[in-house]
């Protein structure tokens, strides 16, 4: 039998618990092995439990967790930047370009002393001169044009129409349409009465703002943007797009104009591009063969520049603005915004969205008192131009 010891306080209350008890909860110093310790049992869950997911029972929306974004997410928003990027990057590029080309080329004073009243829609004249302005003598006998005979005149006059509704539309006017002159005061400050001779006369009496008064005057057509190349420019411009594709209806070889081309489709360097423009006398059509070949040369240009191998080559591109700004002339207030509609309208042309068309005519080798000349069929010249808006 156990004794049991209390103690007992001051005043006389049992402290702390029995020394038995006390000795009873030392250790022992053995302690229990591993396998006889009792391990309590979880406590069985009574109720139905959860059922697990399966194809027919999918998880709840609200249990599912985010996935984080896999490689190919991550790699698709780098992309999307890039090109954004990239996009912006040209467009940046393009403005930039656009302003300096704008700023660089040359310009003149191509308002006529009396313009005649606005027309709908904008018209453009495009203006091709012999200048042989930057070319060595060598280089003029090598691209057979001949030195310089004094008084400059254009080999090329064409009225581009656009913005009144329709497509854009490209007219020709023959060089050696017999038109009437209007008065003028000359280069050398003369007073000049009206007229008649050939258009690309006009130049030469007064500059750009006489032939602009000219094609007006005979057209009803007002005038509101003017531009000038010369044979330069067509050899340069060419050259920087690494030639043209123009398909040649026949076999060509003329000593005056150097041109000497195949029948067939095939690319055009600066040089043989410039012939082929410039040369009539190979053709039995004339002039109006040669303008039908500028029309083909100037749709071929334009959708050169336009394609992704030229336009996605900012370098490509600063070599086009570079040829064009050195040798293309634009009226005194034309600008970029002008420019930037002017191209888009010649896109038109490129892609063959846009109407081609040269003056009716009368009698394309009549006679008169300054030599050959073509005469304009009057009732169809002048329907012609009032389609176009002139009054």
């Amino acid at each position: 039998m156990k004794s049991t010891v209390y103690r007992r306080g001051p005043d006389g209350s049992i402290v702390g618990i029995p020394e038995s008890e006390s000795r009873d909860r030392r250790p022992s110093g053995r302690t229990k092995s591993p396998s006889k310790l009792k391990v309590k049992k979880p406590p069985i869950l009574t109720g139905s439990l959860p059922k697990r997911p399966s194809a027919k029972t999918p998880i709840p929306r609200k249990n599912r967790t985010a996935r984080p974004l896999s490689g190919l997410g991550s790699k698709l928003r780098q992309s999307v930047h890039l090109l954004r990027a990239v996009v912006i990057g040209y467009l940046v590029f393009y403005v930039l370009l656009g302003a300096w080309f704008s700023s660089a080329l040359t310009k003149t004073q191509a308002t006529p002393q009396k313009p005649i009243a606005d027309t709908r829609g904008t018209n453009w004249l495009l203006v091709g001169s012999d200048s042989r302005k930057g070319l060595t003598l060598k280089e003029q006998h090598q691209l057979h044009t001949g030195a310089d005979e004094g008084a400059q005149r254009t080999d090329v006059i064409m009225v581009l129409h656009f913005g009144s509704g329709g497509s854009p539309t490209l007219l020709s006017l023959p060089r050696d349409s017999y038109v009437t002159i209007p008065s003028h005061v000359s280069l050398d400050g003369t007073n000049v009465a009206k007229k008649k001779n050939k258009i690309n006369a006009a130049y030469s009496f007064g500059g750009a703002p006489l032939l602009v008064a000219t094609v007006e005057a005979n057209t009803g057509l007002h005038i509101d943007h003017y531009m000038e190349i010369g044979f330069v420019g067509v050899r340069d411009v060419t050259n920087a797009v690494k030639g043209v594709n123009i398909c040649v209806p026949q076999k060509y070889n003329d000593k005056n104009s150097g041109l000497k081309v195949n029948k067939g489709c095939q690319v055009m360097n600066g040089k043989t591009a410039l012939a082929y423009v410039r040369m009539r006398y190979a053709d039995p059509t004339g002039d109006i063969g040669r303008i039908q070949r500028q029309q083909q040369f100037l749709a071929a240009l334009v959708h050169k520049v336009a394609t992704v191998k030229v336009m996605a080559n900012p370098l490509r591109m600063v070599y086009v603005a570079k040829a064009g700004s050195d040798s293309v002339i634009v009226g005194s207030g034309d600008g970029l915004i002008d420019m930037a509609r002017l191209g888009l309208a010649m896109r038109s042309l490129s892609g063959g969205k846009a109407n081609v068309a040269t003056v009716p005519l009368s009698n394309p080798d009549a006679s008169s008192p300054v030599g050959s000349v073509v005469l304009w069929d009057k009732d169809k010249a002048a329907s012609l131009f009032e389609s176009l808006g002139a009054k």
